[in-house]
């Protein structure tokens, strides 16, 4: 059985052989925030996967369509596929070292707004909970 820091893992229902339903957004030009010689931002739309998934059906991703246009760009941080919002390209390898190690050490603030069904008891709040990984995307 597969641990994690917080416990047991549960069974993905994916099979790393039998692909998820994915259908990418259309293939629009990529939204740039910014660029300069080390780095790009960019906006990633929901339904995107950040990376490519294992399987080739999982191939069409915001890094692959990046890279297309960027060559040397490489990914810092990921988005799950149905999170939008920024992304951070590194365009050499100590700018993609510095940015990854103040992910990697939490210095990077991140703020995620949810679209919510329903009618909340509160106006805001906040989940304090960990997040479990589905590996065979």
């Amino acid at each position: 059985m597969r641990k994690s820091m917080y416990g047991p893992l549960p069974k993905s229902r994916n099979s790393p052989l039998e692909p998820f339903d994915y259908s990418p957004p259309d293939l629009v030009p990529i939204e740039l925030i910014h660029q300069d010689r080390r780095v790009l931002v960019v906006n990633k739309p929901n339904g995107l996967l950040s990376v490519a998934g294992k399987h080739p059906a999982h191939a069409d991703c915001l890094e692959a369509r990046v890279q297309s246009e960027f060559p040397a760009a490489r990914t810092v941080h990921r988005l799950d596929r149905d999170t939008s919002g920024v992304m951070i390209f590194a365009l050499d390898a100590a700018s993609h070292r510095h940015l990854g190690q103040q992910f990697e050490r939490r210095m990077v603030g991140k703020i995620y707004h949810a679209k919510v069904h329903g009618n909340p008891s509160q106006d805001s709040g906040t989940i304090d909970l960990p997040i479990c990984t589905d590996w065979p995307n």
